[in-house]
């Protein structure tokens, strides 16, 4: 179960190359509709050595509002905003890979897909004007799993990390790179969900286990984008971690570490002639006074 989903980037898709890849004093529009497409690798689960690939064309809609954006990090409402700081509350989604083929969960019940919503609060750190935004993020968010004929709830994750971006050039070429590292948490449902083995499902090489709550692992990742007019391109890798969790002693875990991939295209074919709201997180430079009139309109 990885990352960022699919099925928000069949709405955002492609759009590794989406997070802002323009200059300052040039903001995007407050919205655009296109087409795209992505491609990815990730491992049935965190921990599993089978991979699976997942590749899909299809439309995307990008929205940049003051209280709710759409982008390739999920849907966001901002709750209470600062020059440095906001808290805001988002939804997330990502798929299983193939496990219900995975020879290591033989017998054992699907994983399906998952959402997750809840809370993040977001700090900015620095960010002098055309250079690096470093900020803190710490989201928490509840976790619900379905394979769309039985939802059910699989407890909370926390994902503290430190990110810092750089953007260079104008709206009509550009590009960007994201960096992104911080530890990950989680309940002891959520990983029952992946690693525990109950008595019923226990057979020879697969005995049972009872996972526990805690220490989740690391991640670290890097995004890069490019723009040249309407069309984007986007790279990311993601290493994950999982040395010192506790779960690491199931059976389910082959492997400690992964490398996840992805590439994305997309290409813009409308938007919006109102420009999208200068969030402060974004440019604390700018007073909230300076912002455009027009930017709180929605």
């Amino acid at each position: 179960m990885i990352p960022k989903s699919p099925l928000v980037g069949l709405l955002a898709c492609a759009a590794l190359a989406c997070s802002s890849a323009t200059a300052a004093n040039q903001p995007e529009p407050l919205w655009e509709l296109g087409l795209g497409g992505f491609i990815s690798a990730f491992p049935d689960y965190r921990g599993s050595n089978n991979t699976s690939f997942f590749g899909l064309p299809g439309p995307y809609g990008i929205y940049r509002g003051k209280r709710f954006t759409l982008s390739r990090d999920g849907a966001r409402a901002s709750l209470i905003e600062s020059i440095r700081a906001e808290l805001s509350l988002s939804l997330a989604t990502s798929l299983p890979g193939d496990s219900d083929d995975n020879p290591l969960r033989d017998g054992m019940p699907e994983l399906g897909a998952a959402f997750e919503l809840g809370p993040s609060l977001d700090f900015v750190l620095s960010n002098p004007r055309n250079r690096w935004l470093h900020r803190i993020r710490m989201p928490m968010r509840a976790v619900l799993t379905t394979t769309f004929d039985d939802f059910k709830t699989a407890g909370w994750l926390f994902h503290p990390n430190y990110e810092a971006s750089a953007e260079w050039g104008n709206r009509q070429r550009s590009f960007g790179i994201t960096l992104s590292a911080g530890p990950l948490y989680a309940t002891n449902r959520y990983h029952d969900h992946f690693y525990t083995v109950k008595p019923q499902f226990a057979r020879a090489g697969r005995p049972a286990f009872d996972a526990a709550g805690g220490y989740s692992g690391a991640r670290a990742n890097i995004i890069l984008a490019t723009q040249y007019n309407d069309y984007r391109l986007g790279f990311f890798v993601l290493y994950d971690n999982l040395s010192g969790a506790d779960f690491t002693a199931s059976s389910l875990v082959e492997t400690e570490d992964a490398l996840i991939v992805g590439l994305g295209v997309s290409y813009r074919i409308w938007q919006s002639d109102k420009p999208a709201y200068e969030d402060p997180l974004e440019n604390p430079n700018v007073p909230p006074a300076q912002q455009p009139a027009v930017s709180g309109s929605d």
